[in-house]
């Protein structure tokens, strides 16, 4: 079985005042400029650009929006929630093999600010840089929220494995099996994606062989419908619980995944 893999950074950055050049451009095309020139340090350094990936945008915008709103500034919310958790509980449908975060506040009487500067100043920390040089990054989601003479800037990394394209019932029947559609995300060759569906009965075998028998879990078969989309036909026959469909290459799998309540 694979490791989990979680990379969380305790990063946090806070600058003085800076130039003022941009005060016009709107949020949304700041957040993508501060993408694209993320992308531009890591062409530098010959390193695959990052996938802008809405999800994470939102999930980056609501860590901004809840330290402004909150008046704290740290990677850990009042909630107790980090990137981990905030990822795990806002954003379920995204099954990923580690994560990463950003976060800074920059303040200036004019309360102007620029992309370039946001991205320098990250580059110019050696943790921040550290994030956006990392390997193992593919997808990045960009959040800013600024007011009169205050900028909040949260960067959420990620290593996505898939998304769930099916919006799963809250109780599913075990009459029959279940059907559910993902996206694939990784950049690794799709065959050598697999799924592991754990059962709620771990006590449970089920037979891969006339000499090998699993417990507790079963693989299952991947429905290729196009280049990055494929089906799942889950079978609920361990009885009524938490099923879970977990990801993972060459056969293996990260013990996290998709959670279906069957009944």
């Amino acid at each position: 079985m694979k490791k989990w893999l979680l990379i969380l950074l305790t990063l946090a950055l806070t600058m003085g005042a800076l130039p003022a050049k941009t005060k016009t451009m709107s949020i949304e095309n700041f957040e993508k400029e501060v993408w694209r020139l993320t992308n531009v340090e890591r062409t530098r350094y010959s390193l695959r650009p990052l996938i802008y990936e809405p999800g994470l945008v939102k999930l980056a915008r609501y860590h901004s929006q809840n330290m402004q709103q909150r008046n704290f500034f740290a990677h850990r919310d009042p909630q107790g929630y980090d990137i981990a958790d905030r990822r795990k509980h806002y954003y379920p449908t995204l099954v990923v093999s580690c994560v990463g975060e950003n976060i800074g506040r920059f303040r200036n009487s004019a309360g102007t600010f620029t992309p370039q500067e946001l991205v320098a100043g990250w580059m110019n920390s050696p943790s921040h840089r550290e994030n956006i040089l990392h390997p193992d990054y593919t997808h990045l989601g960009v959040g800013i929220v600024r007011d009169a003479n205050t900028l909040y800037a949260t960067q959420n990394f990620a290593t996505p494995l898939v998304k769930i394209k099916t919006e799963v019932s809250k109780e599913i029947s075990i009459q029959k099996p279940y059907r559910v559609s993902f996206e694939y995300l990784s950049p690794n060759q799709r065959d050598r994606l697999s799924c592991t569906l754990i059962y709620p009965d771990r006590t449970k075998t089920f037979k891969v062989s006339e000499k090998q028998e699993m417990v507790g879990a079963q693989p299952l078969k991947l429905e290729w419908v196009s280049a990055s989309k494929f089906d799942i036909l889950v079978p609920l026959e361990a009885g009524s619980g938490d099923y879970k469909l977990c990801f993972g290459f060459d056969n293996g799998y990260f013990p996290e995944g998709i959670v279906l309540k069957a009944k």
